[in-house]
């Protein structure tokens, strides 16, 4: 008896290793699922993903599950903490990776990675690290990103202004003070910026929420936000942006403004009735032009899942093979594992004046790997908004931050 348990025992693992060489498939009839979540924000890319994948595996299928984008962090956080019904996901940046580590949330993908063979020289020094520690591996990284100006070019033009390429913040706000005004009964604005990375311009210049007192270009930022919400009034304010389903790709193709400011998924979503450029994110003086910032989202498996090695070879070849990453730079989305299907794909798709800044620029990640960040972050967003909303100075604001951020830091020890 002893002897045939351990014969059935080894035929099954030497079954999985070559599944997880891609040399075999589960023996059940019936296809295994693998419940893929993800926000609605990715179903572009994700749709065609997905079915590319299924139809060339009968062994096992992708089921994917989308959930709309404002509700998707707080959904996914309840379903890894309990669930068995989510084995593979997205997760939108390095901080809440690292947070899921730290709450062994995640699936160690080292051997799986050691056994496939994966080359992960390409991304191993820099956008596989939001989903390293220890070195051990807990996702792969999905496309990256850059932030960047775009700008109408048909109102440009009809103005008889230049382009607005390798600006200042200074620069950039009185150009979008003068853009700003009322003609013919319609508003005119010099621009938008969405409150989603509210230290976005002292990122550029490697300054984050961790850094030391008085955290300088963060506080150049906060000013630069209110100029152009409160001051100026030259972009919709945090209040006009929260208003009912404000998008801001809608909001710029109207035609009504002069810039924008955006990630470069932008060219993947937009579409207007006018020629639109792009241009780099504005500096401040002394960084160097290009300067800007960027994120990296990963697809990690869920440490509850029941079919991690399948969730695995999914995410792989999702985001690492030439098919793969062909699927997300047809969507006008750049892989953050570089493959040459991919390049080729994109360079042909995407032809807007200017996208070859996005190659050049100088990217800092968004967020920085501790597993602490992200509540700086929701910290500081508290605050400033209050700023931003004319309910507190910009020294109480900080105040307010830096008691915080060391309660914070404090209780992660």
């Amino acid at each position: 008896m002893k002897k045939t348990v351990f014969v059935m025992l080894a035929l099954f693992a030497a079954g999985a290793v070559a599944f997880a060489r891609g040399g075999g498939q589960p023996s059940s009839d019936r296809p295994v699922i693998i419940n893929f979540h993800t926000a609605s924000d990715m179903q572009r890319e994700v749709d065609p993903l997905v079915t590319a994948f299924n139809a060339r595996n009968s062994g096992f299928q992708v089921q994917v599950n989308y959930t709309p984008n404002d509700d998707y962090d707080d959904k996914i956080k309840v379903l890894v903490s309990g669930s068995t019904e989510i084995d593979a996901f997205w997760i939108r940046n390095p901080a809440p990776v690292q947070q899921y580590i730290s709450n062994n949330a995640l699936k160690d993908l080292t051997a799986y990675m050691e056994e496939s063979g994966l080359d992960l020289t390409p991304i191993r020094d820099s956008t596989l690290k939001g989903a390293t520690k220890d070195g051990r591996y807990y996702g792969l990284p999905t496309t990256g990103s850059c932030w960047m100006i775009y700008y109408n070019k048909d109102l440009f033009d009809a103005r008889g202004i230049p382009y607005p390429v390798n600006l200042t913040w200074d620069q950039y706000l009185a150009l979008a003070k003068q853009l700003t005004y009322t003609e013919g009964g319609k508003k005119y604005w010099g621009g938008v910026c969405p409150p989603w990375v509210l230290n976005l311009g002292a990122v550029a210049g490697a300054e984050y929420l961790t850094a030391a007192e008085p955290m300088p270009l963060t506080r150049q930022y906060s000013q630069v936000l209110y100029r152009m919400y409160v001051e100026d009034h030259s972009h919709p304010d945090i209040g006009e942006m929260s208003v009912g389903t404000f998008d801001i790709n809608s909001f710029f193709a109207a035609g009504n403004v002069y810039m924008m400011i955006n990630g470069d998924w932008t060219f993947s979503l937009l579409e207007t009735p006018f020629q639109y450029g792009a241009a780099p994110l504005p500096v401040f003086p002394g960084l160097p032009g290009g300067s800007s910032a960027g994120s990296v989202g990963f697809f990690a498996v869920s440490a509850r899942s029941a079919h991690p090695q399948e969730a695995y070879k999914f995410i792989e070849w999702a985001l690492t093979s030439g098919e793969g990453t062909s699927v997300f730079a047809n969507s006008k989305a750049i892989p953050a594992y570089p493959t040459k299907d991919a390049q080729a794909t994109y360079q042909r798709l995407v032809s807007v004046p200017g996208v070859e800044y996005r190659f050049s620029s100088l990217i800092n990640q968004e967020q920085t790997t501790e597993s602490y960040y992200a509540s700086l972050a929701d910290a500081f967003r508290q605050e400033i908004e209050l700023y931003l909303l004319q309910e507190q100075s910009l020294d109480k604001m900080f105040s307010n931050f830096y008691a915080l951020r060391k309660e914070i830091i404090d209780n992660s020890r």
